[in-house]
């Protein structure tokens, strides 16, 4: 009986951990889809776009678990709704061509983009929460 309990939980986190990723979820606001629509926002708005992407391929077990780790405090998300557009691709994306993954391909990243459309930092979005904070400081400090 303990046997199939333990059978029971395991089955019910791993079905839990298999969900799609859910961008909403993670930054209390759903991101946009387009970069180009978001470099024009940005440049209105006097904002820098941050591009996330990931491969909801290569990362069965929890798709987006990268970008979900590095969003994790409520300080990372206000830092990030004040001061960026958002915009969250899955690898294959167009878009992608013209901000190439500074790591695996298979995994998450980000790229900051001015909105003249350059990238000024990108990098993998592999991170626990604090180093997560530390990052968006960073590009929150960036000219």
């Amino acid at each position: 009986m303990k046997l199939l309990s333990l059978l029971m939980v395991l089955l019910v986190c791993v079905n839990g951990m298999a969900a799609d990723f859910d961008p909403q979820a993670v930054f209390g606001y759903s991101p946009g889809h387009d970069v180009d629509a978001a470099l024009k926002r940005g440049a209105k708005m006097k904002k820098k776009v941050v591009l996330f992407t990931y491969d909801p391929k290569n990362e069965p077990a929890f798709p987006g678990l990268d970008i979900k780790y590095f969003m994790d405090q409520e300080e990372t998300r206000k830092l990030v709704k004040d001061n960026f557009i958002v915009v969250v691709l899955t690898r294959g994306h167009k878009d992608l061509e013209r901000y190439p993954s500074p790591g695996a391909k298979e995994k998450a990243y980000y790229a900051v983009i001015n909105p003249d459309g350059k990238t000024v930092k990108s990098g993998m979005a592999a991170m626990n929460g604090d180093g997560g904070l530390k990052t968006v400081k960073e590009w929150v400090a960036m000219p």
